[in-house]
């Protein structure tokens, strides 16, 4: 009988698969390579993943997960606009991590653009509903006028992230936001975006 697969040895399998990816690209993801950096057998991961593609998408659920929980961290009671500036930074953090740039590389290499496909729907569209959520508080609270929730939250995302995830992916210091802290940049696109959407006095 197989021993059981534990969600450690799981996690550890994708730590696997994350620096094989970060080493040798997508097309270096096989379960043959890696098997071998996992130090496991092939039946274990076809146990745990229907092929290449799942693997990677539990790569991007993992980072999704990841920051959907320090996310859930959050105090409820804390202002939005410090919130929302948090979850700025936290998504800043993530998007330019050494991982989450080894997988957008693996995507923009992928021509058949699945990866492409499961990095939008399982990452960036599992992020939008908690960005929102702090939108509709600002609203709400009077502090800005929305009429497009869809919109705004565009808005909010490109201030917060800009070229800078680009700019990462090229290994230029600037896509970190060089010297200064995730936090500050943040912390100034929500200052901006609150400028923007500000409730604009009637016409006399």
């Amino acid at each position: 009988m197989m021993a059981r697969i534990t969600p450690e040895r799981r996690d550890d399998i994708l730590e696997a698969a994350l620096r094989l990816l970060r080493e040798r690209g997508v097309a270096g993801v096989t379960t043959t390579a890696l098997a071998r950096e996992a130090r496991c057998s092939k039946e274990t991961l076809y146990l745990l993943f229907e092929n290449r593609d799942a693997i990677l998408a539990a790569l991007i659920d993992r980072q999704a997960t990841a920051l959907n929980a320090a996310l859930q961290q959050n105090d409820p009671s804390q202002p939005a606009m410090e919130a929302l500036a948090l979850v700025g930074a936290q998504l800043l953090r993530l998007l330019t991590s050494e991982g989450s740039l080894a997988i957008n590389r693996a995507a923009l290499s992928d021509p058949t653009g699945r990866l492409s496909h499961i990095l939008i729907k399982r990452g960036k569209e599992r992020l939008a509903p908690k960005i929102i959520s702090l939108i509709e508080r600002l609203h709400h609270e009077g502090t800005i006028s929305v009429a497009d929730m869809s919109d705004a939250y565009r808005t909010v995302y490109g201030l917060l992230i800009a070229d800078r995830q680009i700019m990462a992916l090229h290994g230029m210091p600037e896509g970190k936001g060089g010297a200064e802290a995730p936090a500050r940049i943040a912390q100034r696109a929500v200052e901006r975006f609150v400028h923007l959407y500000r409730p604009r006095p009637a016409p006399p």
